[in-house]
């Protein structure tokens, strides 16, 4: 999630019951979303173990899959997943009025309408958590506080997805994975001698002034290799897959007003100068149904910004031949530019960096380090979480550092 935390400290493998808080201590919002998400876990295994990993109530159940000639519906109702409470609110939606809708054709979900009636097909329903913040539910800010936002919110998504002629049947749905497979490392080194004793501790491996929360997210997926060998053939260190970077978690975003071509106005530039676009930042530009169809967007760089006006010109990357159009207004799929702190490359890679499968660090900033698993799959939005922390000059990272996680 990409929200403005601190750090996500909940880990089922502690099997803590509950958080309990002390008086005269002070208050971080990680142990707040921690009790939250032990909750939630235990009400969702509880789910698990009495219903198993699918069911639905005995009236009302919900997502029934209905086809009428070439058309695809899913009936209205109630189910759980994993766990998880699902609910299609409609009376009955066309499979193809889902957002993101259409989806990407190289995971092969998208059916054609006549292979519907000759078949094989197997539809699933794909579950998972996303943020939501003001930029997307205006109602969550409390307008008394004249602009600062508070909290935000997890909301369960889902999709009805097909796939043409399934090499699997319904029972192997079970083994399906969440996230890819492919792994990271992390760790913090020390790049000489610091040059600010007074700013910067003196033994300190990470060398930023305030404490971050890296984001280092796959920006394009590559195909599985469990064999180690590389996905690019024609670069046996590359795996064909990319990322990106962001020291707030990815969370200073833009809310788009209108776009044309590669001109875009925004709401706003940010509360400071620390949250605002400058000329050669890296945004992503995203909404609504592009995060429900892949989870990422399009990168660009900014090339000139007029502040007074909110307006911000875009340079494209090669790979990237033209961004969506907006009308005013169109809150429907909420566009929004977010920034990212890597940079990038205008003539490759879409504007991402490269996923390289060797023993190499990739060094972030700061004396931040990643490096990636030489096998495995990288899915588009799989993302690790890293924080790093002026007071040890280190980064958190479960277990030693040459571990992947």
């Amino acid at each position: 999630m990409k929200g403005d935390f601190t750090r996500d400290t909940f880990d089922p493998a502690k099997q803590y019951s509950r958080v309990l808080m002390q008086q005269g201590r002070v208050q971080l919002d990680a142990d707040w979303n921690e009790q939250t998400a032990i909750l939630l876990s235990y009400m969702r295994a509880l789910t698990r173990d009495l219903f198993g990993p699918a069911a639905g109530p005995k009236e009302g159940c919900g997502f029934e899959i209905k086809v009428n000639g070439s058309a695809l519906s899913i009936g209205p109702g109630r189910y759980y997943v994993n766990g998880i409470p699902v609910t299609c609110a409609a009376d009955e939606q066309l499979y193809s009025k889902q957002l993101g809708y259409p989806f990407d054709e190289a995971t092969k979900i998208d059916p054609p309408k006549e292979t519907l009636k000759t078949g094989p097909w197997l539809a699933y329903l794909d579950v998972w958590e996303a943020f939501v913040c003001n930029a997307q539910d205006d109602h969550i800010r409390e307008s008394a506080l004249g602009g600062p936002d508070t909290c935000g919110r997890a909301k369960v998504m889902w999709q009805v997805r097909i796939l043409i002629n399934p090499a699997k049947d319904c029972d192997s749905v079970a083994s399906w994975t969440s996230t890819g497979t492919g792994a990271l490392k992390a760790r913090a080194k020390q790049d000489g001698k610091p040059d600010e004793l007074c700013v910067i501790a003196p033994d300190s491996q990470y060398r930023g002034a305030e404490n971050q929360l890296y984001r280092v997210e796959v920006h394009r997926g590559s195909a599985v290799k469990p064999d180690g060998k590389p996905a690019n053939p024609a670069n046996n260190a590359s795996s064909g897959a990319t990322f990106k970077w962001s020291r707030d978690n990815g969370s200073v975003i833009f809310p788009i007003r209108t776009l044309a071509g590669n001109i875009a106005e925004l709401e706003h530039l940010g509360r400071d100068g620390r949250s605002t676009l400058t000329e050669g930042d890296w945004v992503e530009m995203i909404d609504d149904a592009m995060a429900a169809r892949s989870g990422v967007g399009l990168l660009a760089q900014v090339n000139e910004i007029n502040r007074d006006d909110r307006m911000v010109t875009l340079k494209l990357p090669a790979g990237v031949t033209a961004l969506p159009a907006y009308p005013r207004k169109d809150a429907d799929v909420h566009p929004l530019l977010r920034r990212w702190d890597h940079v990038g490359d205008l003539t490759k890679a879409e504007g991402a960096l490269e996923i390289v499968v060797e023993d190499k660090w990739i060094a972030l900033d700061d004396g931040v380090e990643v490096q990636f698993s030489k096998t495995g799959e990288f899915r588009a939005g799989d993302y690790w979480l890293i924080p790093a922390r002026v007071a040890t000059g280190d980064v958190e990272w479960p277990g030693a550092p040459d571990n992947p996680g």
